[in-house]
């Protein structure tokens, strides 16, 4: 498997959406949501193979029933910003069977959510891609020993070191605080379940005898790659924004945001198309101990002429001459042939994506550096004259000195202290070759947005490959993704 994929939502109304919308998706049914009197139907919906809801001790056992535990949910929730549910969406390891998949979703949930008093609703999803996954939904409410809902916060008398009430101004008061009925929302949750989702899914791997293949939860693990870090705004720059004032350090973060964003996304795209090359190439080998020939030098015209020729209205034209041409240069440039050698271009085009996303880090770690050194050497520049003004001052007069202008003195002070640790560290003050570090920097940043689009049209161009070699191979070998 090797790639690990878990994003965790939330289904809240100030985004518009509702818990038993999201339980009809994933299960694939029709229900009305009595509180607002809309019907989701999801029954045409196919490649659900599996859908359960499972309940701690305490729930009524009602809520077996899809329609009544989350019109529940949802009217228990008066807020119109209300948060609903919690969503997990797992991949699930291509290699194994669906009953394997199903079972491994049951004991997941179960181990790290139903044990811990959430109801939980899950839908196994297949769509013979080599992308099986699961659909975990979760409420956000603990459920009491009467069956009822629990409520999200409960007041909690504040105590001294001896353990005893401490009062309150207001006479036979006590002081209290809030505090979460249940832990589920604490930071460091999701780090915690992810780790404890991706032992499950090796320990099923290994239980089915497999001795790789294993997933890594941490995030951009491979290679020791991180997210582009922000740079820090400091509370000038911050107060600036809220104002609507753009400033420099704010477009950097804004661009890095975007960046980030991108990247994640090209990460998520790369992550399905492993899975699901690993899944082709699994099933050409075991062609292949029948003794059957997988290989094709001809597959690229082949797919391209069932591109050019798929019967789509004329105004669409371009884009299949787009896609057939597309599909013709990847499979040219990387010499696909068979599952095996997509997956070898599939590796090749994520190598190249974590040694760009490398780059791209070290490119604005350098230029947030060298950003920071021009800010400093500038600011201290600007703010001297106040400074050294305060200096020729007597003591007596320096305090209302400093009220006044009181911002430029604070500035210069920060930008001579940052300037004086580098100096400590043995560094030279060059702010020439600075500006000329940084201008490179961006030149460099230029070239690199030229190869990440180039590399958002290879992962498209594999994309189209994967979709329409599952076409031909569900003509050629109809029995190919029965399982």
């Amino acid at each position: 498997m090797n790639f690990f994929h878990c994003p965790i939502k939330i289904v809240s109304r100030n985004k518009g959406r509702s818990a038993v919308a999201s339980a009809a998706y994933i299960s694939g049914t029709r229900l009305e949501n009595t509180w607002d009197g809309t019907t989701h139907d999801y029954t045409r919906k196919q490649h659900i193979i599996h859908s359960e809801i499972m309940l701690p001790v305490n729930a009524p056992p009602q809520y077996m029933d899809r329609a009544t535990l989350w019109n529940s949910v949802e009217w228990n929730e008066t807020d119109r910003n209300a948060q609903l549910a919690r969503v997990f969406e797992i991949a699930l390891p291509a290699e194994l069977s669906h009953e394997q998949n199903i079972a491994l979703a049951r004991k997941i949930v179960q181990d790290l959510f139903v044990s811990k008093g959430m109801c939980a609703d899950f839908g196994v999803h297949d769509k013979k891609d080599g992308n099986p996954h699961v659909h975990i939904m979760l409420t956000m409410r603990a459920i009491q020993e009467d069956g009822r809902w629990a409520p999200k916060s409960k007041l909690v008398y504040n105590l001294d070191a001896d353990g005893n009430r401490i009062p309150a101004k207001q006479k036979g008061r006590w002081k209290t605080h809030k505090e979460n009925y249940v832990d589920w929302d604490n930071r460091g949750n999701a780090e915690l379940w992810r780790a404890a989702i991706a032992d499950h899914i090796n320990d099923a791997l290994r239980e089915a005898g497999f001795t790789q293949g294993f997933v890594d939860h941490r995030s951009y693990a491979r290679q020791g790659v991180e997210r582009i870090p922000m740079k820090h705004e400091g509370p000038d720059a911050r107060a600036m924004e809220k104002r609507g004032i753009r400033t420099e350090v704010g477009d950097l973060n804004r661009d890095i945001r975007a960046q980030n964003k991108l990247l994640d996304q090209l990460e998520a795209r790369l992550t399905k198309l492993n899975s699901y090359a690993m899944y082709e190439k699994k099933l050409d080998e075991e062609l292949i101990a029948q003794g059957k020939d997988v290989s094709d030098p001809n597959l690229r015209f082949m797919l391209a002429s069932q591109i050019f020729n798929a019967g789509k209205p004329e105004n669409k034209l371009d884009h299949r001459l787009r896609d057939a041409s597309g599909l013709l240069v990847i499979m040219k440039q990387y010499e696909i042939t068979d599952a095996a050698s997509y997956a070898a271009a599939v590796k090749k085009v994520d190598t190249k994506f974590y040694e760009l996303r490398s780059k791209r880090k070290d490119n604005y770690d350098l230029s947030i550096e060298l950003s920071a050194r021009i800010t400093a050497y500038e600011e201290r520049k600007k703010y001297q004259r106040y400074y050294k003004a305060w200096e020729k001052l007597p003591e007596q007069k320096r305090p209302a000195f400093e009220k006044q202008y009181e911002f430029e003195l604070r500035k210069y002070r920060e930008a001579e202290a940052a300037l004086q640790r580098w100096q400590d560290n043995g560094e030279q003050i060059d702010y020439k070759g600075w500006q000329k570090a940084l201008k490179y920097l961006n030149t460099e940043r230029m070239v690199l947005d030229i190869d990440l689009r180039e590399m958002k049209e290879d992962v498209r161009r594999l994309e189209v490959v994967k979709r329409e070699y599952i076409k031909e191979n569900k003509k050629i070998m109809p029995d190919r993704y029965g399982r």
